[in-house]
């Protein structure tokens, strides 16, 4: 048997190869997947395929990692004599045009190419766009193979050369958590952190000020995708404020959500007169990590004046967190908003 990955496992004389081992010699043999985030995926295809010529042998149940996506052997037992498989010949597969970039590719990225054409030999005049994992379990009896075969955060493979339309799937973006207020017709409001969620929440119930206050989950918001404007269809809101803490982590959510918005979506306002608020009132906490040069994102979010008072806040080694501003105070006074 011709295969790289399986002459360095067998470079040694125990039969019986540990976890670390089979790792070591499958990224010498194949270093383009090391930056792959599904690299383990790709391992345990590469094993399974062994096996099932008769390279090796996968241990039972019992013996693999308890954690892991997917789990992995904690070890392999290489066989003595292993069966030839047949190589396959690729410039034989009747490629679809979409893939016409094979030559490029190297195994087990290549074999997973053919398993993606075969697929759409049988089905691409017949697609319907479909959650990325149900098309991942057609075509690979996997639905999480997909997943492992893109790159983080990105919607195609094999590095940009096939966008995941071509399969008819699509990334499904984790949903956004809000509570809904008699208000359609007003913005809604997206707070960074869960408490202010609550607080918001549930003073809007009487308040009315947004049609709905949405949970954004701190940097998770940056990857929600498409998810806000359901929010938007839903509660009938128009447009989207949002409301983070006052330190260039809680700066940057709102400001790289909107760089990933494309044409027609919905980017996300500053709730000025919030923010302002927690400028002048909100108890101040000091800045552990100093950036600098962070003012100018604050100048971006925020506008001239504001952001170059928060500016000057963190130039004071300080920041704001949004709880500043929390139920009792949005509740206090005479109905004035916010209450000062």
């Amino acid at each position: 048997m011709s295969d790289a990955f399986l002459e360095a496992m067998r470079t040694g004389t125990r039969k019986r190869i540990s976890l670390d081992d089979v790792r070591r010699a499958f990224f010498a043999a194949h270093p383009e997947v090391l930056a792959n985030p599904g690299r383990n995926a790709l391992l345990l295809e590469r094993l399974r395929a062994l096996e099932e010529a008769g390279a090796l042998v996968l241990p039972a149940a019992g013996s693999w990692e308890k954690v892991g996506n997917p789990t992995l052997p904690n070890w392999v037992q290489l066989t003595r004599e292993p069966a030839l498989v047949p190589a396959v010949d690729y410039a034989a597969v009747p490629w679809v045009p979409e893939l016409g970039f094979w030559p490029e590719l190297k195994p087990p990225a290549l074999e997973a190419a053919r398993t993606i054409n075969d697929f759409l030999l049988r089905r691409r005049t017949t697609l319907t766009m479909v959650p990325i994992k149900e098309r991942s379990l057609e075509i690979f009896g996997d639905e999480k193979r997909l997943d492992a075969l893109r790159a983080s955060g990105d919607n195609s493979l094999f590095g940009g050369r096939l966008p995941l339309s071509a399969l008819g799937a699509f990334v499904v973006p984790s949903p956004l958590p809000y509570r809904l207020a008699d208000a359609a017709g007003q913005p809604v409001l997206v707070v960074e952190n869960h408490n202010s969620f609550w607080s918001f929440g549930e003073w809007n119930q009487q308040a009315g000020r947004y049609a709905a206050v949405v949970y954004g989950s701190g940097k998770a918001f940056q990857g929600s995708g498409k998810a806000l404007e359901q929010v938007l269809h839903e509660v009938g809101g128009v447009g989207a404020l949002y409301l983070g803490d006052l330190d260039p982590a809680g700066v940057r959510i709102p400001l790289e959500f909107n760089l990933t918005r494309g044409d027609g979506y919905t980017p996300v306002r500053p709730a000025v007169e919030l923010y302002r608020w927690l400028l002048e009132n909100g108890r101040r906490r000091p800045l552990e990590e100093r950036q600098e040069r962070a003012g100018h994102i604050a100048r971006n979010w925020l506008g001239a004046e504001l952001g170059d008072e928060l500016t000057a806040l963190w130039d004071a080694g300080q920041w704001v967190p949004q709880e500043a501003l929390g139920f009792e105070r949005l509740t206090a006074g005479t109905g004035a908003f916010p209450p000062s």
